[in-house]
């Protein structure tokens, strides 16, 4: 084994095993039944981001024949076969989990699900008249003729593949598809004297297939999966219109390669096959599955109705003791500065301070990153209305925020619409700080008044993940995060800082120099210590700093 080898985790196999972390609660029967199966979704949408970033990445590498190997000392291809491996497995674990232990716990406490084989009569004539209805309005068979490339469908999307016999001698079969789309509802709800039963789509198109083609012989249906490769990237220096480009990306998405099919493992092997030569998938990368796929789509059933005895108590975000409702932020933040830890704290106090900016006629202008908002977000919406009254905002939109970038070109569009000086971040990074800054004329001056976070300004994640709130209006702390603001704006490197530090200039540099403090003070006997909170840790150098 290398010294490097020893030293360092792979950086997938590693994420790998957090997701095993997050499995480990879905397993465990200490938790409660729907927060078990709330957990199982969480994995299955983890695992769903990592083939389209991780994985898509390192198939495009092993195409190339790269042979450079990681810091662990592992190629491309090699990280691509413990993958493989090592997912294998953990699919083996989560449907088992969900077959064994919480589809039969689930039908015991009053949460079912219909089948062929165990949907009742009058249940059936309810999913029938559904059926007819509406599903077979809304929904598209798209035929596959020879030599014809597949559909593009928007990915990753549950589809039925159904096989057809023909008179053709040549052709005895043909196969069409029909894409489910997100719009319509995976579980299909059945009438039910106790509880609450439901059918999945996929099981309904499936049993009722053969009224599409009246004409025609269905041989066998199966529900499949595709996901493309995600891991594009936008070509910054020769971007004219950089909004445009990223237009493009997402459109390329679509087109690009399949790094996963995921099958119905009872399908037939000429199914199987089909779909494999279709989407030209390695059969290393074909996952037959031992239940429903996407169990993502499950999160909605966790939070069911009249079931709040199989969940953990809601958690309630509390109103902090150090914000008085009587006073304006503004009043409070001139008094002192205030720490908020969420979700345990509301992130209320964060909204009122930039809607009451908003709204004050004696503030003159407000900046403020956006990485990830909500779909109704009050944050855009108080900056938009400041817009509108005259005030000076700036809005550094972060494009390149990975599966948000739909939602955040909508909104730069948006904002741009009521005058908001919108900008798309900085070329060859991601603008990933969190920070709002708000200059009010007041009798004695010009203050600034500023909020950093280590979240998002999105008032639903902050009820879910535990993150830092920090609101001043520290006058140091001001003129750095205004001269933070001017670098990215102005495309220029920023004026020494007082109190903080950005990435990539000298964040680095001082983290290597307050661990090295804290070496130093051990070597001599002093008290020395260290605590970190990350996402994850890559950076090589800080690695070797920290051992």
């Amino acid at each position: 084994m290398s010294h490097n080898a020893a030293r360092f985790f792979n950086r997938e196999l590693s994420w790998l095993q957090f997701n095993q972390r997050v499995l480990d609660l879905a397993l465990s029967a200490a938790q409660p039944l729907l927060e078990r199966l709330k957990f199982l979704a969480i994995t299955a949408s983890n695992l769903d981001e990592f083939f389209m970033v991780r994985v898509g990445g390192l198939q495009l590498l092993a195409k190339k024949n790269v042979q450079r190997a990681d810091v662990a000392g592992m190629t491309p291809e090699e990280q691509l076969k413990k993958i493989r491996e090592r997912i294998r497995v953990m699919l083996s674990d989560q449907y088992r989990c969900y077959r064994e232990e919480l589809e039969p716990k689930l039908f015991e406490a009053g949460i079912r699900r219909a089948t062929f084989e165990n949907i009742t009569q009058p249940q059936l004539r309810v999913i029938e008249e559904r059926f007819d209805e509406e599903l077979a309005s809304i929904l598209s068979p798209i035929a596959l003729w020879p030599d014809e490339e597949v559909p593009m469908f928007p990915e990753p999307e549950l589809c039925v593949a159904v096989r057809l016999q023909t008179d053709d001698h040549e052709n005895p079969f043909r196969f069409v598809f029909i894409p489910l789309g997100k719009q319509l509802p995976r579980f299909l709800t059945l009438p039910s004297e106790t509880g609450y039963e439901f059918m999945l789509l996929e099981d309904v198109v499936g049993m009722f297939a053969q009224r599409f083609f009246p004409d025609e012989t269905v041989v066998a249906t199966t529900s499949f999966r595709i996901t493309r490769n995600a891991d594009l990237i936008v070509s910054e220096d020769v971007a004219s219109d950089f909004m445009a480009e990223m237009e493009q990306l997402l459109q390329a998405r679509k087109q690009s390669h399949c790094v996963r099919l995921e099958i119905d493992a009872q399908s037939s092997a000429t199914m199987q096959a089909h779909l494999t030569q279709s989407y030209h998938v390695s059969p290393a990368d074909v996952y037959p599955i031992e239940g429903p796929l996407d169990l993502s789509d499950m999160m909605p059933l966790s939070g069911l109705k009249g079931f709040e005895q199989l969940t953990d108590e809601p958690w309630i975000s509390y109103p902090s003791e150090q914000i008085s409702s009587s006073e304006s932020m503004f009043e409070q933040l001139v008094e002192k500065s205030i720490l908020l830890l969420h979700p345990y704290e509301s992130f209320d106090p964060v909204i009122r301070f930039i809607d009451e900016a908003a709204d004050d006629p004696d503030v003159l202008s407000i900046k403020q990153t956006l990485y990830r908002t909500s779909s109704n977000s009050p944050i855009v919406a108080a900056l938009m209305r400041a817009a509108q009254s005259g005030k000076y905002v700036t809005a550094i939109v972060e494009l390149k925020a990975r599966f948000d970038e739909v939602r955040n070109i909508d909104w730069a569009r948006q904002l741009e619409r009521e005058g908001v000086n919108v900008i798309y971040g900085v070329r060859h990074l991601k603008t990933h700080a969190k920070v709002c800054v708000i200059v009010r004329q007041e009798p004695q001056g010009i203050r600034r008044y500023i909020h950093f976070g280590t979240g998002n300004y999105n008032e639903k994640t902050a009820t879910l993940y535990s993150d830092v709130s920090y609101m001043t209006s520290d006058f140091d702390l001001g003129a750095d995060a205004v001269s933070f603001f001017n670098a990215i704006t102005g495309g220029s490197s920023p004026q020494p800082f007082h109190k903080l530090e950005a990435a990539p200039l000298g964040l680095k540099p001082r983290l290597l120099e307050m661990i090295e403090i804290e070496i130093d003070q051990a070597n001599r006997g002093g008290k020395a210590f260290i605590r970190a909170k990350v996402n994850s840790l890559v950076d090589t150098e800080i690695i070797e700093a920290l051992y």
